[in-house]
């Protein structure tokens, strides 16, 4: 029976895919708390009042994180293609949904209506 090497390589690119995802994970937490509030009808009858605009430094950091999170998973998906392996094709399909979901967080986030 033949004796696998360890590939501390392989290994790095799956902290990164990992590490990606936990960031973008992170950053879903920070937009939670960042948007504007929505006014429901119960708290419009109370007259309570809402914030209408983002919190700037969690917005900022939202921001900031996800186009991050996209240079995280590209640089990745580019060394995993570079890698050429086939046991390490699973990570280019993790990587390539973490960069389409940040794109289209990015784009909520730009065309969130306020």
């Amino acid at each position: 029976m033949a004796k696998h090497r360890k590939d501390p390589f392989g290994a790095l690119l799956s902290g990164l895919t990992a590490g990606g995802w936990t960031l973008y994970a992170l950053l879903l937490i920070l937009f939670h708390y960042g948007r504007p509030e929505q006014q429901y009808g119960y708290m419009r009858y109370l007259e309570v009042e809402v914030r209408t605009g983002w919190l700037t430094l969690p917005a900022l950091w939202f921001h900031l994180g996800v186009w991050g999170a996209l240079g995280l998973a590209v640089t990745t998906l580019t060394l995993v293609h570079l890698k050429g392996r086939r046991q390490s094709q699973y990570l280019k399909t993790y990587l390539a949904m973490l960069a389409a979901t940040a794109v289209l967080t990015l784009l909520l986030f730009y065309f969130y209506p306020v």
